[in-house]
Order: structure tokens, then C-alpha cells, then sequence
């Protein structure tokens, strides 16, 4: 193993926080009407209202409220468009939203009654303009409970136990309403009644396992007014092991004892890791929640070997491959389902929720990175998070850890070509919990070249799963090398680690995960204090690379590469003499920007009056959610800004005037139209990473100084509440001089210790191996 101490490195500079100017940013407001709002129209919604009462009354009238359904026009879906007004505390208040354009309100006979006198008599600009955004007033429907999925195909696809089958329900969330404990007491009284057991485990939202009998048990819990969706309980699964090449371990693999220092340690959350010689010495400890007749360890031991000896297995890949030792803590959940290797059980999200727990509160201080190389029945949808993935955040963000999670594969032939055909858009998605906007994605690449049936080198390999997540975030978020195979798995190579027996190879994202998983633990690790997951992950992601060019990951293939190969420790953690990385930790408070004017620029990059060079930004924070929005479930987004101020000369007046030209535009983006669904899709918008480059091209670019500008975005309000607090962000600059000459570190370096409060990025020692005597 290399020593990777290096004496020469250029560390990255920490500028400490509070050191940017904060601003109040400007008002505004619109007027428009997005159609005309004439008596015809009034009396359309009028009518709606009065359905509903007529309809939902007796419901109501039980649990005190009930939830109605919203739409608005999608051109008026922006946060700066929203009914708040006219659906309010006086009336049917904003409980939470579904897709692009539904609104959730609480509806009660009172609050109905005002709402229909609105309606009909309000003309106020406020009002009328609200109401010109609105298209239909409708009561939640069974058949919207079920998500248009006949009760019988739930019941079909739900997992069974003994004679019973195990659903999912969720619940609408009143946000603290005193109405939402008799919606809670009816869903359980209806069910009490039906005798179906109800659990809620470890789901902290208003989630539950219901088991079922029948299809009128599923038609009966979708016709509770209180029911937000009901559908089968998602398996966690993992692809079959395959196998293939066995042969025997090659002699002279690292073990703990030959090192000299200390190492990471990464939780498998996997089927176990079995006890195999040598390898066993880097399992730091063990927990076992599968019952020992249902073990089947195959899986387990696979991922964990990547972790352990991934660059000495594949030689091949050892320059993509972090090269430092990394240890692993064996978290065994998932039963066998190989009925080829025994009996076979299942596991649940539920149970998989509770296992998590439990090891999380002994071990996460010690243990910052969980692979779950994992998937489950679940493909994710664009108009909402899964609940697991929401779980998943929760528990990443209480315990401050970072969770790594497979993308997922495709596994029915043909599998699917890149780029992808229309019909694979759909079909080859991500499945749950790949979905966690705090966990890092991965995906798989091809380390061969399979054409003209199957991938070329660096391209996503033909079984793995793609991009978009929910709200167009970005998923996966990194890709690795995982196997590859031909469209029609005829042909199969796979990446090598460890099997029971020896060595094997196989593939799947899901071995593509564990090394990615020990890069970003070493992060974790070799900084020094531990940085927060928001700045090790900004860290992890500014340096990742498309595979096929090195470059940056172009526009409209984010949703394969992510943001593309991650670099190994420690070039992500340190500069070059060409270039000059800058660290900022630091807080928004909504309402407010954060400036840094006349922002430091290498004097080497300013020739002849022109800014030259090329610059590149990563934007990190944890948003703060909710997931009774739906697709909108993170509430908070950043946008970054960095450019120079010139001077305009009017030229009838002869004045100058002082502007601002950003010149470092996010990436993956296709600017055009302004509809909130555009700046989702295209914009990325409210996505918890954000990535921008900018190179000044051949000619440069005029200016006077530099400007750095960050500004907070809220949604829902949460501004106003108590609990709110400023949002945490990690931001990473990089200038660099793209014809690798000018001395960008050293200029840099000279000009920040006289403008700021800095400090340099902390890097321990690696392990390395022990000199011989």
C-alpha cells in the first residue's frame, strides 16, 4: 500500500464564517391574473364547494375536518402564486401538498362556509388574483387514496405473512392541528373494528403497517377521511449474487496489524459479512438481526470486501480506486431469498427502519458512513419522496452520519441501452430509498467496452438505474465502477472481491456503492476536527469528474453520471500550484443575502484590463423538509452567485452606472421559461447540492471586482415560525488556470491571509504500511 503522506501538499483554504456582508434582499410583487375571474368562474368553484359540503359532510362532522384537494394551474404552482389568502385559518387552511400544483387544505363545515362566501363576493386585487390561479375544489377520493391502483393489485403485491398482507398507510399531517388526534383515533377505530393490526415501529411521520385480509380491508382504509395513500409494504431487496471467475484469495493482502496508524470504519447494512480469514480482522464489531436459519452471507461479504482490498482485487481500476484502509462494521438485516441457498424470508422497510435505529444510537459516533447497498420493490416517483427515503433523512440528519445507497438495477432483458430509449425513461428509474436527498446515490459504469450490445467504458452500465429524483433532484448523485454486462446478459464481466470460499466476481450498483462509501469515509476521517456531512459531501462532489472526458458532466446527462466519478483521497482535499480551493462554512437567514465584495482574484488571471481563468462552485446544505409536501419536501434553497461589476455608460445621458454580471452559472440547467415546474426541472431548484462552473473563455472577461453572493430561498412559510432556524450551507470555490501555468495557489494564498479570517483545511496522517526492521 502506497504511503500517501505527502510533505509537499497545498492545503485548502477554511475561511471562517461571519465574514460576508449580510443584506436585506428587495421586495416585490405581481399582480397578474393567470385567468379571467368573472361570476361564470366564481360560481364554478362556487359549485365545487357546495359538492363537497354536501358530500363530506358527514365525515367532517365525525372527525371535526377533513382533507380537500387543490389544483392549480401550472402556471401558477410558484411559491410567490400561492393561495394563502384565500385558503386560510378563516377558512380551509394549507395543510400540505402533493405533485407540481396540488394543494392539500383542512376542510371544515365552518371554514367551507367562508370559503364559499369568499368566492362568491370578495373582489380584493389579493383575492381575486388568488383565485384566477385556482382550476378545480375536489374532496380526496378512495380511487386517489389508492393512487389509481385497484384495490385487488395491492392486495396482489403486498408481502404476506401467514394469512395476512402487510400494506403501508399513510396518514394526512394537519401540521400540528388539534384536529389531527381524532383523524388519527378514526383511521385506528376503523381498523380496530375491521380487526386489522395496526404498527406504526419506527416511522416517526404518520405512517403505519396495516395488515389486510381482503380487498374490501384495502377498499375500507381508502375510504377513511383521514387516509392520505395506501399501497403495499415495499421489501428491501438486493440483487441476486452471481458469482462468477471464483478462485482463491491472492496471497499478501493488507490486514490491520501490518499498519501503522488508524483507519475508518464503514457499516455494511447488508446481508453479513461472513467469517473469512484476514478479512475478518477489519470487522470492528457486529450485529446480527436475521435469525440464523435464514442467513445467507454471500452479499454481505461481497460488499465488504470491496471496502477492504477494492484497489488490491482490481488492479485494473486502482487508480479510480481510494487506496487507503478502510475497516467495516457488519450490520446484518437482510434474510436469505436465495431458495438455492436455504430458507428464505423477507424484510420489510419497517424493520429495516428499526434495525437502523438501534445501531445508529450505539455506533454513529464512531461510524460516519452506512453503505446499503439495497434496494427496494419501490421505483421512486417525480411527484413525491418515498417514505423511507424521508425516514432515512431523519435519521441521518439526528445522528450526523452519511448514508451511501444503490441506485438500484434493472434486471429484465434487454436491459437498458444508453442513451436511454423513451420507453426506459420510465421503466429504468431509481427505486426507494435511493431517493434520500441527504444520502449519497450511486450508480454504476462500465470498466469495459460491451458495444454494440451493451456500454461503452465509462458509460452507465446496462443494469443500472437512472435519474431524476423526486422534484428533478439530482440521482444518482456519484457513479463507480459496478461490472457491466451486454443488453441481453449473455455477456458478463464483473468487478472482483471476496466470496465465502475465495474470490469471485459479480456486478450490480450495489458494488459500485462500497467504493464510493470508502472514499468518502476517508473524508470524514482524514479531515481533522470531523467535518459535518454537509461539508464533507460539498468536499466529495465539487471534485467529482465525468469518467469519459475528466471534464464536467454536461447538461442532460446528470440524471446518469450524477455529478459524475469521485477522486480518491487526498486529491480531493488538497490544490494544486495552478489552482486554489476556498472553503466557506457559514449560515442564511431567509430574507437576507450574504455578500463578499471586491472578492480576492490571482493577479497572474488579470492581463490587459481582462479576467482569464476558469472557476468552479459546489453548494451544499441539509434543507429543512417536511414530508407532508410532497414534491415540495425540502423547504429551503440556496442560490449561489459570482461574477464581476463593470461599468454601463447610458449612452443618451452619459451616466455610468455600476452593474453586476454573474459569470459562474449553475450547471445542468436549460434556462428559458420562469414556471416554477421549468426552474424545478431544468434549474434543479430546490435541490440540496448545486453545482457551477464558468471559464472566462480565450478573451477573457472586463470587469472591475469581484462579487460572491448567496441568497435563502423558503417555501410554506417556515420563515415565521418559532423553531426556524438559519440554514447551515457548505460552499466550495476553485480558481484555477486551465492552461495549468499561472501560480493561482501561491497569489491566493497571499492575498487571503491579509482579507480574511482563514485557516488551512486539516489533514491527518494515513495509515501506512509498517516498516520492516
Amino acid at each position: 500500500m502506497a504511503d500517501h503522506r505527502r510533505p509537499d501538499r497545498l492545503p485548502i483554504k477554511l475561511i471562517l464564517p461571519n465574514q460576508g456582508k449580510e443584506k436585506m434582499v428587495p421586495g416585490g410583487g405581481n399582480k397578474k391574473l393567470f385567468r379571467p375571474v368573472d361570476s361564470e368562474y366564481r360560481d364554478s368553484l362556487g359549485r365545487q364547494v357546495k359538492a363537497i359540503r354536501e358530500g363530506v359532510g358527514p365525515a367532517m362532522r365525525r372527525t371535526g375536518s377533513a382533507p380537500l384537494r387543490v389544483r392549480l394551474l401550472m402556471t401558477a404552482a410558484a411559491k410567490s402564486h400561492r393561495p394563502e389568502h384565500l385558503f386560510s385559518v378563516d377558512t380551509c387552511p394549507i395543510i400540505g401538498a402533493g405533485r407540481i400544483g396540488e394543494l392539500f387544505v383542512k376542510g371544515t363545515p365552518e371554514g367551507l362556509a367562508r370559503l364559499a362566501g369568499q368566492i362568491a363576493s370578495n373582489t380584493s386585487d389579493r383575492i381575486t388574483k388568488e383565485l384566477s390561479c385556482v382550476d378545480a375544489i375536489e374532496p380526496v377520493t378512495s380511487v386517489l387514496r389508492r393512487e389509481n391502483i385497484p384495490a385487488i393489485e395491492i392486495l396482489k403485491k403486498s408481502p404476506k405473512r401467514g394469512s395476512e398482507f402487510l400494506t403501508r398507510v399513510r396518514l394526512f399531517d394537519l401540521g400540528g392541528d388539534p384536529d389531527q388526534a381524532r383523524l388519527v383515533s378514526d383511521f385506528e377505530a376503523t381498523c380496530q373494528q375491521r380487526g386489522l393490526p395496526v404498527s406504526r415501529g419506527a416511522y416517526t411521520s404518520l405512517t403505519f403497517e396495516v395488515r389486510c385480509r381482503t380487498t374490501e380491508d384495502i377498499n375500507a382504509i381508502s375510504g377513511i377521511v383521514g387516509v392520505r395513500s395506501i399501497r403495499q409494504m415495499p421489501l428491501i431487496r438486493m440483487l441476486r449474487p452471481k458469482l462468477m471467475n471464483v478462485t482463491a484469495l491472492p496471497p499478501g493482502l493488507p490486514i490491520p496489524p501490518d499498519l501503522e496508524g488508524d483507519f475508518p470504519i464503514v457499516a455494511v447494512v447488508d446481508s453479513g459479512v461472513a467469517v473469512v480469514p484476514n478479512l475478518e480482522k477489519w470487522v470492528s464489531g457486529r450485529q446480527q438481526d436475521v435469525s440464523p436459519r435464514y442467513r445467507n452471507p454471500t452479499h454481505g461479504t461481497f460488499v465488504a470486501g470491496l471496502i477492504c482490498w477494492g484497489a488490491e482485487l482490481n488492479p485494473h481500476l486502482a487508480s479510480s480506486i481510494d487506496p487507503n484502509p478502510c475497516g467495516v462494521f457488519d450490520l446484518e438485516v437482510i434474510p436469505n431469498y436465495d431458495p438455492d441457498a436455504g430458507e428464505t424470508d423477507f424484510l420489510t422497510e419497517q424493520e429495516l427502519l428499526q434495525s437502523l435505529v438501534s445501531a445508529l444510537g450505539q455506533h454513529a459516533n464512531r461510524i460516519k458512513v452506512w453503505n446499503l447497498s439495497l434496494g427496494s420493490d419501490d421505483p421512486c416517483s417525480l411527484d413525491a419522496f418515498s417514505p423511507l427515503a424521508e425516514e432515512f433523512d431523519k435519521l441521518q440528519e439526528r445522528f450526523q452520519v452519511t448514508f451511501v445507497i444503490s441506485a438500484g438495477n434493472y434486471t429484465s432483458p434487454p436491459l437498458l441501452d444508453y442513451p436511454r430509449t423513451a420507453a426506459q425513461l420510465s421503466d429504468g428509474r431509481i427505486t426507494s430509498p435511493a431517493d434520500s436527498v441527504l444520502g449519497i446515490t450511486v450508480g454504476a459504469i462500465s470498466h469495459l467496452d460491451y458495444a454494440p450490445k451493451g456500454p461503452q467504458r465509462n458509460c452507465p452500465s446496462a443494469f443500472s438505474r437512472h435519474g431524476a429524483g423526486p422534484n428533478y433532484i439530482i440521482k444518482p448523485d456519484l457513479v463507480h465502477y459496478g461490472g457491466t454486462c451486454s443488453l441481453d446478459l449473455a455477456h458478463l464481466s464483473g468487478i472482483r472481491s471476496v466470496s465465502v470460499g475465495g474470490s469471485a466476481e459479480d456486478l450490480g450498483t450495489s458494488f459500485a456503492t462500497p467504493l464510493v462509501s470508502r472514499s468518502i469515509a476517508q473524508v470524514y476521517h482524514q479531515i481533522t476536527p470531523t467535518p459535518s456531512p454537509v461539508l464533507a459531501r460539498a468536499l466529495f462532489t465539487h471534485h467529482a469528474r465525468d469518467p469519459r472526458t475528466s471534464g464536467r458532466v454536461p447538461d442532460g446527462e446528470e440524471n446518469y453520471f450524477g455529478f459524475g466519478l469521485p477522486q480518491p483521497v487526498p486529491y480531493c482535499l488538497e490544490c494544486t500550484p495552478f489552482s486554489s480551493t476556498l472553503v466557506f462554512e457559514d449560515q442564511l437567514r431567509p430574507g437576507f443575502f450574504l455578500e463578499w465584495a471586491d472578492f480576492p482574484y490571482p493577479p497572474s488571471l488579470y492581463r490587459g484590463g481582462r479576467f482569464f481563468g476558469e472557476i468552479t462552485m459546489t453548494v451544499a446544505f441539509s434543507p429543512s423538509r417536511s414530508g407532508r409536501w410532497g414534491t415540495e419536501y425540502c423547504e429551503t434553497n440556496i442560490d449561489a452567485h459570482f461574477g464581476v461589476y463593470f461599468e454601463r455608460v447610458n449612452r443618451a445621458t452619459g451616466v455610468v452606472k455600476e452593474v453586476f454580471k454573474g459569470l459562474v452559472p449553475p450547471e445542468h440547467k436549460n434556462a428559458g421559461l420562469l414556471y416554477e415546474t421549468y426552474q424545478i426541472e431544468k434549474l434543479r431548484k430546490w435541490a440540496p447540492v448545486r453545482t457551477y462552473s464558468g471559464k472566462l473563455g480565450p478573451n477573457g472577461e472586463r470587469g472591475q471586482s469581484w462579487r460572491l453572493l448567496l441568497r435563502l430561498l423558503t417555501r410554506h412559510g417556515i420563515e415565521a415560525q418559532e423553531t426556524f432556524k438559519p440554514q447551515p450551507f457548505a460552499l466550495i470555490v476553485t480558481i484555477s488556470d486551465p492552461e495549468r501555468i499561472a501560480p493561482v495557489y501561491d497569489e491566493m494564498a497571499q492575498i487571503v491571509r491579509t482579507r480574511f479570517q482563514a485557516s488551512n483545511l486539516t489533514v491527518r496522517a494515513v495509515a501506512r504500511i509498517r516498516p520492516t526492521a
